[in-house]
């Protein structure tokens, strides 16, 4: 792990790689930087170099007093000021869960950045129709579960610690611990103020005109975000946006399918977004 100061909030992350070729990983709801583990493991360290991020108030990254200090817009920001302070140019953005809303909102306010954009299981650019009433209506449901779930032992964000755990080495078992410890050390205010943002988001039409390959990758098991739900989304970005659905896979590939999804990368990286720069050249 590492730390970088920036100018709101001091960051952690997670390097793994010396390779040219550079990835980095923006977690979700209320799991950490280490749900990516078993991922930047699979990618070869001669070819890749990783970066996971720790959003503000994730893991050991510094969580700021107000839930409106919380939002998409806030770990966009933070996740631009991190790439600049450690001189990233360009690299492919991969983003989990409501980290699909956070490197979408990255990926519009700074294309040119982007070689490509990798949405795994993501919340919908465009949030909800509801009210604000309603939002905090279900902010106060939310939270509300999240504490029976963590009153029952569960973990979250659609994982089944205990299954997940079967068959690891030790140092993997090691970092599924930790990011059960850091879901359930999540602050409420993390929670809500993020929550709200994502369920307010407009980003439907900015999306569409992304540059970069996007691919699209999901379970069709996935209980917190639904395939159809996927597929709404899917819709929203530009025609030609790839589309990966692995049968029998729930919420979170980056746990259950880490060699699987680390492939996809792999492919994604190598194959298509030069092939899409090969026929942007030729055009």
């Amino acid at each position: 792990m590492a730390f970088v100061q920036l100018p709101e909030v001091r960051l952690e992350y997670f390097e793994h790689g010396h390779g040219p070729r550079t990835v980095v990983f923006v977690h979700g709801y209320q799991a950490s930087a280490r749900i990516w583990h078993r991922v930047q493991r699979a990618l070869p360290a001669d070819a890749y170099r990783s970066i996971a991020v720790n959003n503000r108030g994730a893991g050991a990254s510094d969580a700021p007093p107000e839930e409106r200090d919380f939002t998409i817009q806030k770990f966009a920001s933070d996740l631009h000021a991190l790439v600049q302070t450690l001189g990233l140019t360009r690299f492919t953005l991969v983003g989990h869960s409501m980290g699909g809303t956070t490197v979408a909102q990255y990926a519009v306010d700074h294309p040119e950045q982007v070689e490509g954009l990798v949405l795994l299981d993501p919340a919908s650019p465009n949030g909800t129709d509801l009210d604000a009433t309603a939002v905090e209506a279900v902010l106060d449901q939310r939270s509300e579960a999240r504490r029976a779930q963590m009153a029952r032992g569960g973990g979250g964000d659609g994982i089944d610690a205990q299954a997940t755990a079967d068959g690891l080495d030790a140092d993997a078992a090691a970092a599924l611990r930790q990011l059960m410890a850091d879901i359930a050390a999540a602050p409420e205010r993390r929670l809500r103020g993020s929550m709200r943002s994502m369920l307010t988001l407009r980003l439907g039409e900015r999306v569409r005109a992304l540059p970069m390959p996007v691919l699209l990758a999901a379970g069709d098991r996935d209980k917190v975000i639904p395939l159809d739900n996927m597929l709404a989304s899917w819709a929203m970005y530009p025609k030609g946006t790839g589309l990966h659905v692995w049968h029998g896979v729930g919420h979170s590939p980056n746990l259950d399918i880490p060699d699987a999804l680390a492939a996809l990368i792999r492919t994604f990286v190598e194959q298509t977004v030069p092939a899409r720069a090969a026929k942007a050249a030729r055009a």
